[in-house]
């Protein structure tokens, strides 16, 4: 859709014309999610293919919305445009803020972020106020493109980069954790395009890279996307929501922290012949995780997480804390005691626990069991260096805090509102004809109250939460579509889910930025 030479006028389009709209768009966007399913973006093969489809697609989406300077240099002009560009990630940007994850890989040309940000062209009549009357407030629409590794694809259904649909699922690595969710972001907008409509309040989609391991892709493009001192417009603070569409068809309030590390032990070697005069690098690698399980259930002591503000998140789950042996390597031969092996795991921990006071402690129990049984032990750190963070501070207990008596305050109205438009998309809409089942496994949890819950990994969400800006300023949520196998065999996505989401968002846009009428 191009503009013609005209102004724009404040407008509200009805729940009902945006939910025909996102059906009407939803065989767009499945086919754009199968596209970027059947691309590799693991950290491995990179995620630069799926960046550049996503670039390109924005492009012809949206960049040519943006008019001519000459069109708009006298006319009175309120019409919203997008500019998509890509965000390289730079080791010598980011490798000394906070949040920083270590890595031991090259950042290079194909290594960046695709931002697509609109750009409101202010009226210059007397209804300005009117048609702006959203203008403070600014949505940001988050989403990651990289997978993990999609191991025993022998155990698959189907192979996992070639997507596949059934039962109005789609299966296939990556299709719900979380390319889903950006499809959603995405085409929210398309459906209001579709309809002849423009946001009034600046909204941005981002998508970038290394959300499962490192973070480092949000971390790169955060102060271009929030700049370290919140937006003031003449009247006053911009107000910025933040909706990363991640596979949790509910209100994410905290997440935990996690962290990545990778041990290499040493034995001594021998022949099996005399056992007793090596020590097992192997064996000593488990001993040592052992170790570790104690130190695991000592987070999880309801005694200890009372010390702990954030913890007060996780009052209802009895085992949130855990640690993870994801990989290890050791050995050279069936009939010799090995002498090395190395091991990665992860550590959780919860909001309000430092991460350095975690390495101190994972550290000391580590060294300390090594001496015991006479091995060597050395600890480096690769990948998650990640906080825990509590999102919305006032709903710590999926409450509203009793003792928080400002009813307009930012958190209060984010949750309202995305609350509200969630209940709407869930509204019956007479869907196109279909030879697809409209039925989905796990459709029950697309239920119209939305509850708030907190999560126990962590997303790129951490980086817009109080950890990093003023709750006053900027509220952030994950948000998204309902799946199943997450990192697991038969990945797959609900898409009637991802069509209630769409909704969700589109609506959210109406409501919380406003629209205009081109």
């Amino acid at each position: 859709m191009q503009h013609t030479k005209s102004s724009a006028t404040s407008a509200s389009a009805s729940t009902e014309e945006i939910l025909r709209a996102v059906s009407a768009v939803q065989k767009e966007a499945i086919e754009f999610l199968q596209r970027i399913v059947a691309i590799d973006s693991t950290l491995e093969k990179g995620e630069s293919d799926v960046q550049a489809v996503i670039y390109s697609h924005l492009k012809q989406l949206f960049a040519g919305d943006e008019p001519d300077d000459g069109q708009s240099s006298k006319e009175e002009d309120t019409r919203t445009s997008f500019t998509v560009e890509r965000i390289p990630v730079k080791m010598e940007d980011i490798q000394n803020k906070p949040g920083f994850s270590p890595v031991d890989w090259n950042y290079d040309e194909y290594k960046f972020n695709v931002v697509a940000r609109s750009h409101r062209h202010p009226a210059r009549n007397k209804d300005a106020d009117n048609i702006h009357r959203n203008a403070q407030k600014s949505l940001i629409l988050h989403g990651h493109v990289d997978v993990v590794p999609a191991s025993n694809e022998d155990q698959w259904t189907s192979p996992p980069f070639a997507p596949r649909i059934a039962r109005n699922r789609m299966y296939g690595r990556g299709a719900g954790d979380m390319k889903a969710g950006v499809v959603a972001m995405i085409y929210a907008l398309v459906a209001l395009k579709t309809l002849g409509y423009s946001p009034s309040g600046d909204i941005t989609i981002c998508t970038v890279i290394e959300e499962e391991c490192t973070g480092n892709g949000a971390l790169a493009c955060l102060s271009s996307l929030i700049p370290p001192a919140a937006n003031h417009e003449e009247n006053g603070k911009t107000r910025i929501a933040v909706i990363i569409p991640e596979p949790f068809p509910f209100i994410t309030t905290a997440q935990l922290g996690v962290l990545w590390f990778r041990a290499h032990v040493t034995g001594k070697p021998c022949h099996v012949l005399q056992t007793s005069a090596g020590s097992n690098a192997i064996e000593g690698a488990f001993a040592l995780f052992s170790a570790l399980k104690v130190l695991e259930e000592k987070y999880n002591d309801h005694d200890v997480r009372r010390n702990i503000p954030g913890a007060a998140a996780y009052t209802d789950m009895d085992h949130p804390i855990n640690f993870n042996l994801g990989r290890i390597e050791g050995g050279n031969w069936a009939s010799s005691v090995p002498s090395n092996c190395w091991f990665e795991a992860r550590v959780g921990f919860f909001p309000g626990v430092d991460i350095e006071d975690v390495k101190r402690e994972l550290e000391s129990t580590l060294h300390e069991a090594a001496e015991k049984i006479g091995l060597g032990l050395e600890i480096s750190y690769r990948g998650f260096h990640a906080q825990g963070a509590v999102l919305l501070p006032e709903y710590v207990d999926g409450l509203r805090a009793n003792n928080k008596k400002d009813a307009a305050s930012l958190q209060t109205e984010f949750v309202q509102v995305l609350q509200q438009c969630h209940a709407l998309a869930a509204e019956t809409v007479e869907l196109p004809p279909s030879n697809e089942e409209q039925n989905c496994d796990g459709k029950s949890d697309m239920r119209k109250d939305l509850p708030l819950l907190p999560i126990t990994c962590t997303t790129d969400a951490r980086f817009f939460s109080p950890l990093h800006h003023d709750p006053e300023e900027v509220v952030v949520t994950c948000y998204g579509p309902e799946a199943t196998n997450i990192h697991g065999i038969d990945e797959s996505v609900c898409l009637e889910s991802m069509r209630h989401v769409t909704a969700t968002i589109a609506l959210f846009i109406r409501d919380w930025c406003g629209l205009i009428k081109d």
